[in-house]
């Protein structure tokens, strides 16, 4: 027996037992897990990973009030959700930021949880699903939202957005009964989002879309209305932007359609082409360039084209889906850039914050994962395209030292100009020219006449009349 075990270890054995509990361990993790809960297991891991490097510890003023569960600003008073859930963590930690982050990382992380669910019913794609989670779970632009305290109003509002469209897809898709209790489940979500953050005010309008996408269109009608009549009784009776000298005749401007149609559908391709750069430098000075005037009409004449040339080709309807959800959500977010220019646009880091972004970049996440799905399943077969997925990760590993964590919103720009006796005023529609509209105008009547001159070019000639044959009778 002594024999036995004073014999040098068996390095062989060791290997064997060592691959032996490795081969179990991973086929225990892939019967409870699958590759379904290890993927959205990693991009946890990684978002985590990233919120933690690039954390910081500064408080300021208004932050301080949040973790207390008061209010702020008198922009805040609507907002009785978060400060609701403030007040909560300041009676069991006190004004504990630790304790604040925590809760806005967790529900970041549910926000990409929904996302995913959320992309598996629009898009129909698993792919594109998991890539839209981890494009909302590891994004440098939004990143500021979880890092700032007072931002925390966005990413619950985010929530019950994303939450309340899962619903109504449910009430559309389900059958009289459990559809009504779906739709009122989607309701009560909109009415919390509503208390949490203006940007959900004109979500009722994607439940129309929703209804038709699932074949229910006289249930998404219902269900938009009812969702109409809650948003503008919360704007009415809760909001009340009147007491903010907010001017809604101005909206009714010729100034304001051409600012609104040079601004929504530019914006999501700008937000698309800003989030791979962000890994490698910060945005702030693309984006201001990107909403100048005549680039905004180049974008959005590029938009215009490539959208009827990809609905032209598949006759998709997941296109329109994403295109409409995107407007209503980045109209909010156009409409105050437009009527309140001298109170929220004193600085390009602050109106181009990543938190004005955090809902509308759910859309754009499903839009990337959706074109990711497609060029793997194009290319996936080929074997360059096994190292395409390694340039994700290069970025990410490139992000987590580039970025300074003690000015990650770049504020410390913003609050000297502040110190100035007259702090710079940034306000993208201070010169809207007529003539720009007339660019994707011109581009998308140039998409339709090409589409047409090669549908007609494609059509086969007409036989004509051939000559009878030989033998035959006329037939009359």
């Amino acid at each position: 027996m002594w024999r036995r075990w004073s014999k040098k270890p068996d390095r062989a054995g060791w290997l064997r037992c060592y691959l032996s509990l490795s081969s179990q361990s991973s086929q225990w993790m892939r019967r409870h897990l699958g590759r379904d809960g290890l993927i959205p297991l990693l991009i946890l891991g990684l978002g985590a990973l990233f919120f933690l490097d690039h954390i910081h510890w500064q408080l300021a003023s208004d932050d301080l009030v949040w973790l207390q569960g008061g209010t702020p600003t008198v922009f805040d008073r609507y907002r009785y959700l978060p400060r609701l859930a403030f007040a909560g963590l300041n009676r069991l930690w006190g004004p504990n930021m630790a304790a604040a982050l925590t809760m806005t990382f967790l529900v970041h992380s549910l926000n990409a949880w929904l996302l995913y669910r959320l992309g598996r019913k629009l898009l129909d794609n698993r792919i594109a699903a998991l890539t839209a989670a981890a494009v909302l779970m590891i994004n440098p632009i939004t990143h500021s939202t979880l890092t700032w305290i007072s931002c925390f109003s966005y990413v619950l509002g985010t929530c019950f957005a994303i939450g309340a469209l899962l619903l109504a897809w449910r009430s559309a898709e389900a059958g009289n009964r459990s559809g009504h209790w779906a739709a009122t489940g989607g309701l009560l979500a909109l009415g919390a989002g509503l208390l949490c953050t203006h940007e959900v005010l004109f979500l009722p309008l994607i439940f129309l879309i929703l209804g038709w996408r699932q074949g229910n269109l006289r249930r998404g009608l219902i269900l938009a209305v009812l969702g109409t009549a809650l948003a503008g009784g919360v704007n009415a009776w809760v909001y009340h932007f009147e007491q903010y000298g907010v001017e809604a005749s101005r909206l009714l401007s010729l100034d304001f359609a051409l600012a609104y149609a040079s601004s929504v559908l530019s914006s999501g391709l700008v937000l698309a082409f800003a989030y791979p750069l962000s890994f490698a430098t910060r945005t702030l000075d693309f984006l201001q360039a990107s909403f100048a005037e005549p680039v905004r009409w180049g974008l959005t004449a590029l938009a215009l084209v490539g959208g009827i040339l990809a609905f032209h080709r598949k006759r998709d309807g997941r296109l329109i889906t994403l295109s409409l959800l995107f407007s209503a959500m980045i109209t909010p977010y156009i409409l105050r850039l437009y009527l309140t220019p001298d109170t929220v646009n004193y600085h390009p880091s602050y109106a181009l914050s990543g938190r004005v972004f955090y809902l509308p970049f759910t859309v754009v996440a499903l839009a990337l994962g959706w074109i990711a799905s497609a060029l793997y399943h194009r290319f996936q077969r080929h074997r360059l395209a096994r190292f395409v997925w390694f340039a994700p990760l290069v970025a990410y590993g490139y992000a987590l030292w580039f970025y300074t964590p003690a000015d990650f919103l770049g504020l410390s720009v913003a609050l000297q100009d502040l110190a100035q006796a007259v702090p710079p005023r940034w306000n993208p529609y201070t010169s809207i020219q007529p003539a720009w509209s007339f660019f994707p105008v011109l581009s998308a009547l140039g998409a339709m006449a090409w589409l047409s001159w090669q549908k007609r070019k494609a059509k086969p000639a007409s036989p004509g009349i051939r000559p009878r044959e030989r033998g035959t009778s006329h037939p009359l």
